[in-house]
């Protein structure tokens, strides 16, 4: 009995002394188990690995069928705007990924997120667009089918208004990039030697999970084996970051050969205690309602910014206006003073000229810039122009996707020394569009100045009677039915006609 009453002292000892005293005292009855990257407690991965894809290149499809050989999958961010078409037999094949192969991506398993409509850089325009840019991206995708729930940043760009606003949009969490120790390689100026080589789960601050930069061409196998390594020192999360996976040996991309090796060494190291996790697999959560912004109408001159007097906080060219073209030639966009009216007009100077063109026009965005149209409605365009060659309008249309198109051209206008105003009537807006933009262009080498853009909607006959008709007999109504000693004078009552007009 004695013998009995000791034996249970001492286990009770061991339990309140901890691991040291029961090592000590009776080794048989207390183990202990340290937990480490390479031993994990649970069953689940001390280190897991997210293998994340931005822009939805078509070259990622061809990555997932490596990652599927493995039994690995991954986390695909993509921008709604910018989901190929599915081409005809005749079609040169797209450089995204379409819609078919996204939803074939998901129902393998692999996770479809969201990167904005057009890939926008966040950071450098208004909350309006950016919310417009996040929200809408999000709801589109769902739409189609895709269960986006977490975000990546393009360009990495992140801030705490950003961060709300993709918390707001419905998203359970965002990737920046460039927060976590990057390998040492070439063209990496930024290591950040100080940052923790893994993020940790669940993450401090889901709207800005830190990862390692983008993985480039410089980067050989052996340095996302280390990426992998270091993340083991510690355990937690690490989220590698690829763009394409090719052999064009561009600056984003990494060769068939080194990836397949990559998949085939990290699949083996989940006896060790790494695994692969999609984004959502680590950051859980529910799938959260979307929400859609759209623009808020306008009448009037519908362009923000139309004598390009407001200078940008991001870039050389007004708020508000970007310079585009296509071609081989040299573009080069200035604010000048030598304007028609105001402190500021556009110059444009084209040199280096083989084809092509180059056109000052209100940012291609989702609104804010280029403003919103209505389908059936014609627009009247006007900007006032010295060009040293013939200049004429280019027309492009924003679809309900977001996606940009050029639509249709002017007739061209005359090389001028002084001021001209050269106005436009578009045909109808097709159906399935809702923005519009457009500016002169240069098509040789020489220099355009313009200044006081326009773009109002095109009044039909119909409406301006319909309009004047309906002013004048209002205001008839209201003479008539005033106290006669509110009357107007017949003076007053002549220039109706002046007071009725809809302009």
């Amino acid at each position: 009995m004695m013998a009995a009453f000791l034996l249970v002292v001492l286990l009770l000892g061991a339990s309140v002394g901890g691991p040291a005293r029961a090592s000590s005292a009776v080794t048989t009855v207390t183990t202990v188990t340290t937990v480490t990257a390479e031993s994990p407690a649970d069953g689940a991965p001390a280190t897991v690995v997210s293998l994340t894809f931005d822009d939805g290149n078509d070259d990622q499809f061809e990555a997932a069928r490596i990652l599927d050989r493995y039994g690995l999958k991954g986390t695909f961010f993509v921008s709604s705007g910018l989901i190929a078409e599915e081409p005809g037999a005749a079609d040169a094949p797209p450089t995204k990924m379409t819609l078919a192969q996204l939803r074939a991506l998901q129902a393998g398993g692999h996770e479809i997120g969201g990167h904005t409509v057009t890939h926008a850089d966040l950071a450098e325009m208004a909350a309006e667009e950016a919310r417009r840019q996040v929200c809408n991206d999000r709801t589109r995708l769902v739409d189609l089918g895709l269960a986006a729930t977490n975000f990546a940043y393009p360009y990495g760009e992140a801030s705490l208004d950003l961060e709300r606003i993709v918390e707001g949009c419905g998203y359970n969490s965002a990737r920046g990039l460039g927060d976590i120790r990057s390998p040492d390689v070439p063209r990496v100026t930024n290591t950040c030697e100080k940052c923790p080589v893994a993020e940790t789960t669940p993450p401090p601050d889901p709207f800005r999970t830190r990862a390692p930069n983008q993985v480039e061409n410089t980067w050989a196998l052996a340095d996302l084996q280390k990426a992998v390594t270091d993340a083991e020192t510690t355990g937690g999360w690490l989220q590698l970051t690829f763009h394409h996976v090719d052999d064009t040996d561009s600056t984003l991309s990494v060769p068939p050969t080194v990836f397949e090796a990559f998949a085939a060494w990290l699949a083996a190291r989940a006896p060790l205690g790494t695994g692969v996790r999609t984004v959502q697999e680590v950051i859980g959560g529910p799938e959260r309602p979307t929400l859609d912004y759209a623009p808020e109408p306008r009448s009037g001159n519908l362009l923000i910014n139309p004598g390009l007097e407001t200078p940008s906080h991001t870039s050389a060219l007004p708020a508000c206006w970007q310079g585009v073209g296509w071609g081989e030639n040299r573009p080069s966009f200035t604010v000048v003073d030598d304007a028609r009216t105001g402190d500021a007009a556009g110059r444009l100077e084209l040199t280096e000229y083989t084809e092509g063109d180059a056109k000052l026009v209100p940012t291609l965005d989702l609104g804010t810039c280029s403003p919103p149209v209505e389908a059936g409605r014609a627009y009247d365009l006007g900007a006032w122009y010295r060009s040293t060659g013939e200049t004429q309008f280019e027309i492009y249309i924003r679809d309900t996707d977001g996606a940009w198109t050029h639509w249709t051209s002017s007739p061209p206008y005359l090389p001028a020394e002084d001021w001209v105003h050269a106005t436009f009537t578009t045909p109808p807006v097709p159906e399935g569009v809702d923005g519009l933009s457009f500016g002169l262009n240069l098509r040789e080498a020489g220099t355009l100045v313009t200044d006081d853009y326009s773009q109002e909607v095109d009044i039909t006959w119909d409406e301006f009677v319909a309009r004047t008709v309906g002013a004048t007999w209002g205001q008839v109504c209201r003479i008539f039915t005033a106290p006669a000693d509110d009357l107007v004078s017949l003076h007053h009552l002549g220039s109706l006609q002046n007071l009725a007009s809809p302009w």
